[in-house]
């Protein structure tokens, strides 16, 4: 059976960062439960096929990496950071050519060396900034 910091490494960097969708199969078992998904996409696996197809087409140049990973039994807890280039129209927000990092926060469980479920909590504020869909400038205290 996989090691869970490996399957969150892969998970990660690989399906994340790198886009290999066809991994997910692999590393994410037929009944994920993804709590924290986008509307707009369908659940489980095919949902987050999708949603990492969709990031690949706003963004070039990704770079994921998960920098903490927490095992405790089925349960985990993973801090990553992405980087990337906004060439692509992302959530209704045209192309900025802007450099992008965001980093976030999940926790999630696994079952049989898959990853079964997962919420993730991101700095989305920070990203929409980022991505000029935002003037920080102009933000009330």
């Amino acid at each position: 059976m996989p090691d869970a910091h490996d399957v969150i490494h892969r998970f990660v960097e690989e399906v994340y960062g790198e886009g290999k969708v066809e991994l997910i199969d692999e590393l994410v078992d037929e009944d994920y439960v993804e709590h924290t998904m986008m509307e707009g996409f369908p659940p489980g696996r095919e949902g987050l096929q999708s949603f990492v197809q969709t990031l690949h087409a706003a963004l070039s140049d990704v770079h994921a990496e998960a920098e903490r990973v927490l095992v405790d039994g089925d349960q985990l807890a993973w801090r990553w950071r992405m980087t990337g280039r906004h060439t692509g129209e992302s959530m209704g927000i045209p192309a900025s050519g802007n450099r992008i990092e965001i980093t976030g926060n999940d926790v999630g469980a696994m079952r049989d060396g898959k990853l079964v479920e997962r919420w993730c909590e991101q700095d989305m504020l920070s990203l929409m900034t980022q991505l000029g869909a935002i003037d920080a400038s102009k933000s009330q205290t």
